[in-house]
């Protein structure tokens, strides 16, 4: 299988609300870099991670976001099982709602 097996449509995921920043893989896909792994929920999900290279701007608790442009399911065992794999989504940035 190809990575692009595993491409979300953007509005699947939908419109979350920020929880916080955690530790994130230092390489995604192969591709060592500087990325973020943002905890957000959302009542279609439950609690989800979404992983972005390192973004230039900061989100605060409670905010509306959705995904910014491409995502892809990403398999990530970085808590075990305290949070399936399913819930990890790659994607290129993280926007407020209706913003930028």
């Amino acid at each position: 299988m190809e990575l692009k097996d595993f491409e979300l449509n953007p509005e699947f995921v939908g419109k979350a609300v920020y929880q916080g920043v955690e530790r994130a893989p230092r390489q995604v896909n192969g591709k060592p870099g500087t990325y973020t792994r943002h905890v957000l929920v959302n009542e279609k999900h439950g609690i989800f991670h979404v992983i972005t290279p390192t973004l230039n701007k900061a989100f605060e608790f409670g905010q509306e976001v959705e995904i910014d442009g491409d995502c892809s399911f990403y398999e990530d065992y970085f808590y075990g099982r305290d949070v399936s794999p399913s819930m990890n989504v790659f994607a290129v940035g993280l926007k407020l709602v209706g913003g930028k």
